[in-house]
């Protein structure tokens, strides 16, 4: 028996806007969990921004320290103090985060009356060697076996209290100087309360030794016996955190501790987005937005690097945070009801669009971020070179100035490999890379690019083929950029006495390249996707990369129409076999 027409219209009607109702809370729901991740990504990448650009300015002002302990070298260690005033006076200048720079010598007991009369006959009647005594009031230094006094001091305005300062006398000072002079490297103290410090805030010091040889001895009782005094950058937390970000304006705070210190002296500061300050005064953390922008609790944190030393910096959105989700409403369930019979589709094509633009957009960013910190401290180092030598160039020798010019031009090819590599995946990216092919001799142009990277590797690099020649018709660009990343990656992850080996064969139809190394080699796990861009192995440590060669070489091998793999065991070593068609 049929159902009368109007029970059947309504029937239908009622199954249509069922599944309306359905289809709207599935589209409701795909909109909201889509936006909660573009959330979570967009907050991820802004807190990336910052960490990198916190590090950024870490590296330059430790940095600063290495090319005044050159103007050092250069003067065996006899600066005067308006010469040294002079000197510092543009890295001041340049970096407003620098609190002070100073110098202080090594002043046995027994010379402790000759140095102060010294000083005293120079500039102050009453100058002598202080301490923190009673009260946190400066006093006369008690006897001990040696001193650190602060003898040059610029700015001197502001700095006053730090002249004659023993710097052995603190106990968190000795702790990073004690390090760095048997070591030789640049060690940072944990947070201190500068002598010179008017607010509530923490510092903390930056010591570079010195020795009375240009280079550090390479022994420690060397090291020991020829240690002349330390070199020392006076930081505040404050100054160094909102001249990092000025240029940033994310409304998100952070936390920093130091993650070396006792756990009671771990806080460093807290910086708050609302005025783009850093206070010595912990707060509460927006807990219920972070389970909400990070799904687990180390995504909302990042490590830094300065010294010798680790920074945890723990991040939270600000109250002013853009915090939105959608939800349903009436209108997204009518909305259901008109569109049921073509939204599926829709959504399908909308789901394909946003996949591709999300993997375009993180592709930028990606770009963008690691071009913003791997290509600044190249630049760094470029600049300082060459106000190095402008700054001195009548007293450096011609060894000097050779080391200066050698170090620019090395660190412009590397920026150069990096732009090129750069430009490469991201054309690659979008379909736009060019791929010329040439005939090229292959033997000797394996040779070319290996003689051009043992300049700058430590390593031997040893090339090998059966035949004398190769004929093959390559992309001389592309080939360039394949090979150099192959050995560059040889030579940064390999021990500095391990032969690097290169072997070419054909077989008349392609070519086998085949690049070999003992270094650390790539856990397994790592492996299967090794070859996405800014991936890494996970032992690499504090070796410098970009995580983009073996991307590039990726890229490379399928224009060329070849294939590639990777044999590699951790601790023993890898070797990358690329196969290529002649033609």
């Amino acid at each position: 028996m049929m159902p009368e027409p109007s029970r059947q219209r309504g029937w239908i009607l009622g199954v249509t806007a069922g599944l309306g109702i359905g289809l709207s809370a599935m589209v409701t729901l795909f909109v909201h969990r889509w936006e909660v991740t573009q959330q979570q990504n967009r907050f991820q990448q802004q807190i990336e921004n910052l960490a990198i650009a916190l590090q950024r300015s870490l590296n330059r002002y430790t940095s600063v320290l290495t090319f005044l302990s050159d103007h050092y070298a250069v003067n065996q260690g006899a600066v005067a103090r308006l010469e040294f005033e002079r000197f510092v006076a543009r890295s001041l200048a340049a970096y407003p985060g620098i609190q002070a720079l100073e110098w202080a010598p090594l002043i046995e007991q027994g010379d402790r009356l000759a140095y102060e009369q010294a000083i005293q006959a120079e500039i102050d009647d009453n100058f002598q060697i202080t301490e923190l005594g009673t009260g946190d009031r400066l006093a006369r230094a008690g006897e001990r076996a040696y001193y650190l006094p602060v003898t040059y001091v610029a700015p001197w305005l502001g700095n006053e209290a730090a002249f004659g300062f023993d710097l052995n006398s603190s106990p968190a000072r000795a702790a990073a100087i004690e390090p760095a002079w048997h070591s030789g490297n640049i060690q940072a103290t944990g947070r201190i309360r500068l002598v010179q410090e008017q607010r509530d805030q923490y510092g903390f010091l930056v010591v570079l030794p010195l020795y009375q040889t240009p280079i550090v001895p390479t022994s420690a009782t060397a090291r020991r016996s020829e240690f002349t005094g330390i070199l020392l950058g006076v930081f505040r937390v404050a100054d160094v955190v909102e001249e990092a970000l000025q240029d940033l304006s994310f409304e998100i705070n952070f936390d920093l501790y130091d993650q070396n210190a006792a756990l009671e002296e771990q806080f460093l500061g807290r910086y708050s987005a609302a005025d783009g300050m850093v206070r010595a005064v912990p707060d509460d953390r927006a807990a219920h937005q972070l389970r909400a922008l990070c799904a687990r609790p180390n995504d909302c944190t990042r490590t830094l690097e300065i010294g010798q030393r680790q920074w945890l910096v723990t991040f939270s959105p600000a109250t002013t945070y853009p915090f939105s989700f959608p939800y349903a409403t009436w209108t997204t369930l009518l909305t259901g009801l008109l569109l049921t019979g073509s939204l599926m589709l829709f959504l399908r094509n909308l789901q394909n669009e946003l996949d591709r633009t999300k993997t375009l957009n993180d592709l930028k960013l990606r770009v963008f971020s690691m071009a913003s910190h791997e290509l600044r401290t190249p630049l760094s180092t470029i600049v300082l070179s060459a106000e190095s030598l402008q700054t001195n160039f009548d007293q450096l020798s011609e060894t000097q100035k050779q080391t200066n010019l050698q170090r620019i031009h090395l660190t412009a090819q590397q920026m150069t490999q990096q732009i090129s590599d750069l430009l490469t995946l991201t054309r690659a990216e979008v379909g736009g890379l060019e791929f010329s092919p040439e005939l090229l001799e292959a033997v000797a142009f394996c040779r070319q690019v290996i003689e051009a990277i043992q300049i700058s590797a430590s390593q031997p690099i040893q090339l090998s083929c059966r035949q004398p020649s190769v004929k093959a018709f390559w992309d001389k660009k592309l080939m360039r950029s394949l090979l150099t990343n192959l050995l560059s990656n040889a030579a940064k992850y390999s021990p500095e006495t391990s032969a690097i080996e290169v072997y070419l064969d054909s077989d008349g139809h392609q070519a086998t390249l085949q690049v070999s190394d003992r270094g650390m080699g790539i856990p397994a796990a790592d492996q299967p996707d090794i070859q996405q861009a800014f991936k890494r192995g996970s032992n690499v440590g504090d070796v410098g990369g970009t995580g983009l060669g073996l991307a590039i070489v990726d890229v490379c091998v399928q224009q060329h129409r070849g294939t590639w793999h990777i044999h590699s065991k951790e601790g023993q070593g890898t070797t990358v076999m690329v196969t290529l068609p002649l033609e």
